[in-house]
């Protein structure tokens, strides 16, 4: 049996005659051996995909976990999150993920209500601009999972059809909720098994490439009711308890332990496959990132032919953008 070859890693400095990507180094024992911490160009572009991550974060049916993937940073981000869920702290994992989060959350802050005008005025332009940051991953994806066998080539297909399944059930119409007749206001009532699922979901669609999590809060029905409860217990702590009840701690605490579960669970078995099977899981992250540009296909109805020539330039853009940064990040020259 084949023994599993490590993944490209961000910042290596090796690199082979017959011009593969650097590898990762392998965790434990081994892993003092190398660099303790980002060096300056990688850590600038590991705030690059910080910044994508929380602007995707913004975009509904668009997955921050994709652009983590299609900058080439996907292995360390699952290993660093599953070795934090252990308590195993390193100088790197922390520098790794402050960067990566604290960017993130300070584009999604400070982007929010702009890239909610632009997704809701210019719709087909986003996605177009989303469609080809997701491809521009996808040559990385194919040099890291190649030579393709019979197995990788079986769940390419597999994660495509995945997604396009998703994309199928997929609806521009909120879930109905239960609303109060004279004010318009969500009743939060709780459902403490669906609440733990969406808290699973939720967090497993920030470590999945292509899934989106507000997708997939709206098909179980929990989405607006998940945003009243987080609405109000915002009002309640402003308010210093003055405002409101607590019944939103019904809905907020089952969420917050399914976003432990998720984290924990998800992180150690996608670690684990990637080292144990990296190439057949390779194969279906490729598959899962072919199959979102589905999901998220900016040309729906009538369409003008400008606005076909406007997605195409930005689409171009985008492509560009995460073909060249992946470029560098798995050539070593960092």
């Amino acid at each position: 049996m084949d023994t599993p070859k490590p993944i490209p890693r961000a910042d290596s400095d090796e690199s082979s005659s017959s011009g593969r990507p650097p590898c990762r180094p392998p965790a434990g024992r081994d892993a003092g051996r190398y660099r303790a911490s980002l060096k300056p160009l990688v850590a600038m572009r590991l705030a690059v995909t910080g910044a994508m991550m929380g602007l995707a974060n913004l975009v509904p049916g668009v997955s921050g976990g994709t652009m983590v993937l299609v900058m080439g940073f996907y292995d360390e981000f699952v290993s660093s999150i599953a070795d934090a869920t252990r308590l195993r702290f390193t100088k790197r994992n922390g520098i790794f993920l402050a960067i990566l989060f604290g960017v993130a959350a300070l584009s999604f802050v400070s982007c929010a209500g702009l890239m909610h005008r632009l997704v809701a005025h210019e719709k087909a332009a986003m996605y177009s601009l989303f469609v080809g940051l997701t491809l521009g991953g996808a040559p990385l994806m194919y040099r890291m999972t190649k030579p393709l066998n019979a197995k990788s080539m079986a769940l390419v297909l597999v994660g495509f059809l995945i997604m396009i399944g998703i994309a199928a059930t997929k609806s521009d119409t909120p879930t109905a909720t239960d609303r109060s007749p004279e004010t318009g206001e969500i009743h939060i009532e709780a459902a403490y098994g669906l609440d733990l699922l969406a808290g699973v979901l939720s967090v497993s669609a920030m470590m999945l490439p292509g899934i989106s999590g507000a997708y997939m809060l709206l098909v179980i029905g929990r989405y607006e009711a998940i945003l009243a409860a987080i609405a109000a217990a915002r009002r309640w702590a402003f308010s210093g308890g003055s405002e409101g009840d607590l019944a939103w701690l019904g809905i907020v605490i089952p969420v917050a332990i399914g976003v432990i579960v998720g984290v924990v669970a998800l992180s150690n078995l996608l670690k684990w496959l990637l080292r144990r099977h990296q190439k057949p899981t390779l194969g279906f992250l490729m598959g899962v990132l072919l199959g979102s540009v589905v999901g998220i296909w900016p040309f729906r109805g009538e369409t003008t032919g400008s606005a076909y020539l406007a997605g195409g330039v930005l689409a171009a853009i985008g492509f560009a953008v995460t073909f060249g940064l992946s470029r560098r990040t798995v050539s070593g020259t960092a």
